[in-house]
């Protein structure tokens, strides 16, 4: 079996390449003494504790765009598809405008053009990417938020993961996050490392320019912390034990 059908991303049908799943195989062999076995998992403690801030709703005042600006990061698996066909009149009914809401069922969620999975863009952006109540974001999380509807299940994956990464190496799923050491092989790359706040509090401690509650320097936590819900989500039974050795291990991270 090739080494690209090996290593995957979880959560999505689209492919990692050749030197993603070969860049990703180097690490976990140069890693395996600090990688911690867990059921089906192999936990990258180091990675996890990495510092970062997702103070998302301030993103856009200090940067030009945001990362839910332009289109989905990655496709949806199929059986996501079909939740979100199922949902999307009643995603598309919170819409304040009427003439939204006609295109989104006429036209429909997918861009037939694109792999499966596939969301359309709209005025550039993700489809879903809409202002409610005067602030723009993911009109799916908003939905959930509202009805009290299960999230995990609803959004797509890709979009609630960041800054952590789930790679199936074929014999166990690496549990990650993107840092300096994982961007070559992460699905987020090095963009945010490079250009966001959220992803360097090195480069948020030069930016003298901005205001100092904006990305506040005290507000950076390990990585993990920022997605336990989603991580309990899908750990199941293994997510205690995980949690606790994160949480274990990071009492002796650096702020």
């Amino acid at each position: 079996m090739r080494r690209q059908q090996r290593y995957r991303y979880v959560g999505t049908p689209d492919p990692m390449t050749q030197k993603e799943a070969y860049q990703c195989e180097k690490y976990v062999k140069k890693n395996r003494d600090s990688l911690v076995r867990a059921g089906e998992y192999l936990v990258d403690v180091p990675a996890l504790l990495s510092l970062f801030h997702l103070d998302c709703w301030n993103c856009r005042s200090v940067h030009g765009e945001t990362c839910c600006e332009g289109g989905q990061p990655y496709a949806v698996q199929k059986q996501q598809m079909s939740i979100l066909e199922e949902e999307l009149a009643l995603v598309a009914a919170q819409l304040g405008e009427e003439k939204e809401r006609t295109h989104w069922m006429e036209y429909g969620i997918w861009d037939i053009a694109q792999p499966p999975g596939t969301i359309r863009m709209r005025h550039g952006n993700c489809l879903f990417y809409q202002e409610l109540d005067g602030r723009r974001g993911c009109a799916i999380h908003a939905y959930a938020e509202r009805t009290g509807k299960e999230l995990f299940p609803l959004k797509p994956f890709s979009c609630q993961l960041y800054p952590l990464d789930l790679i199936d190496t074929g014999d166990a799923i690496l549990l990650t996050a993107v840092t300096p050491d994982t961007s070559s092989f992460s699905r987020w790359g090095t963009d945010y490392l490079e250009h966001f706040y959220c992803a360097s509090k090195e480069r948020r401690q030069q930016a003298d320019h901005v205001n100092a509650e904006l990305f506040s320097l005290d507000g950076y936590r390990p990585a993990y912390e920022w997605n336990m819900p989603l991580l309990r989500y899908l750990l199941k039974e293994h997510a205690e034990q995980i949690e606790a050795l994160l949480a274990e291990r990071s009492v002796n991270v650096p702020c």
